[in-house]
């Protein structure tokens, strides 16, 4: 500290008390090595006050109250300039080094804000979006998927609770062993397609459990939705229909706003994922050990054929879906208690 070094030697004389009550004495101040020295006529040590910690008080006549801190009630009253003004001048040197969070965190800010602006020119908007669908930590993609599923039963539903069904949906999820299926929940109403959210929940409609008498007609429609996330997470897809600010915002915080939760509700409810190839589909259900005819009876589509003519299991599946009472259980999940 080059100021430090110029008044090193520099010593004046002062007015101390040692608290509000005490007299005043006069002592003799001087520069250490980073501290204040206040010693007697015989120099004999009083106190050592920090540089970085003194309060200065400017009063009349060129004098000033010094204090090794805001609220310390120790004091000493000077009036000598050259060591006053050698005093502001080493602690503003001292606070020129000294670091500063928050214009620090605004540099921060700038920064990533500018190398986001120009990876967004150079590299697209959908290079943020996978970026932020990667860095977001398990308990925040936990967090978003119970408020966007929350919100979603808010816009559709409510979601159909009934004990035996519930706990029925849970023994299914044990059933199909799927790494991304964490939880099946069930809504009021008709869809062709299951919603997948971020998280490995599974939405299912009504239409898809109470108009068939066949639980692999309910673990298909879970599983072939799941198998058009097979190359693509979930988060990353929902994020990519919703537009940049909402990725932006995870990048820069972990968290979403209401609005935007209530934004990735809705087209979740719209979404339509581009179909899975049909060898993923099958895939999927060779995986869980779950006979692809049935469910594909009902779908009665151009994949019909491929599922019912490659079904790994076309007798029937080697594990029974769900025992009788858990079906009708599962069967009767949107029916009131």
């Amino acid at each position: 500290m080059t100021a430090l070094k110029k008044y090193d030697r520099l010593e004046c004389t002062g007015l101390w008390r040692s608290d509000l009550t005490a007299q005043k004495r006069e002592v003799i101040l001087s520069f250490g090595k980073a501290t204040l020295v206040l010693t007697d006529t015989q120099n004999r040590a009083l106190s050592h006050w920090s540089l970085a910690a003194v309060e200065v008080q400017k009063g009349k006549m060129g004098q000033a109250t010094l204090r090794p801190g805001l609220d310390a009630e120790e004091s000493i009253e000077i009036s000598d300039k050259v060591m006053l003004e050698a005093l502001l001048k080493v602690k503003k040197e001292i606070s020129q080094t000294r670091p500063h969070p928050g214009k620090l965190r605004l540099i921060i800010a700038i920064v990533i804000l500018a190398t986001i602006s120009l990876g967004t020119i150079f590299l697209g908007p959908q290079a943020f979006v996978s970026y932020a669908s990667k860095v977001l930590p398990d308990a925040k993609l936990l967090q978003l998927t119970e408020a966007l599923g929350e919100r979603i039963g808010q816009l559709a539903g409510p979601y159909c609770k009934n004990p035996e069904g519930t706990n029925a949906a849970q023994k299914l999820t044990k059933r199909l062993k799927s790494k991304n299926l964490r939880q099946i929940s069930v809504l009021p109403g008709r869809r062709d397609k299951a919603i997948v959210l971020p998280g490995g929940m599974v939405i299912l409609f009504e239409n898809m459990i109470n108009t068939t008498n066949n639980p692999e007609v309910t673990a298909g429609y879970i599983l072939s939705a799941l198998a058009d996330y097979e190359y693509e997470e979930p988060v990353q897809l929902h994020l990519s229909k919703v537009g940049f600010p909402v990725s932006l915002s995870l990048i820069m915080s972990n968290q979403l706003s209401k609005p935007q939760i209530d934004k990735l509700a809705k087209n979740a409810l719209a979404l339509s994922p581009n179909p899975a190839s049909n060898k993923t589909i099958l895939n999927s259900f060779r995986t869980a050990k779950v006979s692809s005819t049935p469910f594909a009876r009902i779908l009665n589509n151009e994949a019909s054929e491929y599922l019912i003519s490659n079904d790994p299991f076309p007798k029937k599946s080697p594990n029974l879906i769900l025992p009788d009472g858990a079906w009708l259980g599962i069967q009767s999940i949107c029916q009131k208690v």
